[in-house]
């Protein structure tokens, strides 16, 4: 099974919003039995909520985050993930510094398609930059699932040879 962990600040934004899209992504393709995936905050508070804002957005395009709830980015929760994404270079950089020897599966999210930079966080901001937010993440993801599957099986074939 393929494995991927978004991340973001808080959790409560950007990462979850990957995570639905992606999520329906996979299932769109029938591969959703295929992946594990889920989200976490390197800053996060567990147990938050996703943003009004977000839900609404996830909801205004047939996807689910009421239940979501936000979980920091713990050794214990990283680890497992063949893959791990990121929204932002700081969030790359101090992950990369916590936990040096996951390094070779951290990336940002963007480098999945054919951009560099940061996902902006639409947090504190009207609805509009969050829907442009799910509108770029989206585009980033459905650009970039050849690249996520290629370095998430890469993941998964480090993970059996470690273990």
């Amino acid at each position: 099974m393929h494995s991927v962990l978004f991340v973001c600040t808080a959790n409560m934004c950007r990462s979850p919003m990957a995570e639905v899209l992606f999520e329906e992504i996979v299932r769109n393709e029938g591969e959703g039995e295929e992946w594990w995936i889920d989200s976490a905050g390197v800053s996060a508070l567990d147990g938050e909520p996703a943003t009004n804002n977000t839900r609404v957005v996830a909801t205004e395009r047939g996807l689910e985050l009421s239940s979501h709830r936000s979980a920091q980015a713990t050794r214990q929760v990283v680890e497992p993930f063949s893959l791990v994404l990121v929204m932002e270079e700081r969030h790359r950089q101090m992950m990369r510094e916590t936990y040096p020897e996951l390094a070779d599966r951290i990336y940002l999210l963007k480098e999945m398609g054919d951009g560099t930079g940061d996902v902006h966080d639409p947090i504190g901001t009207d609805i509009v930059n969050y829907r442009a937010m799910a509108d770029e993440v989206n585009s980033i993801l459905m650009e970039g699932l050849g690249r996520i599957r290629e370095l998430a099986a890469e993941g998964d074939a480090r993970t059996v040879s470690e273990g």
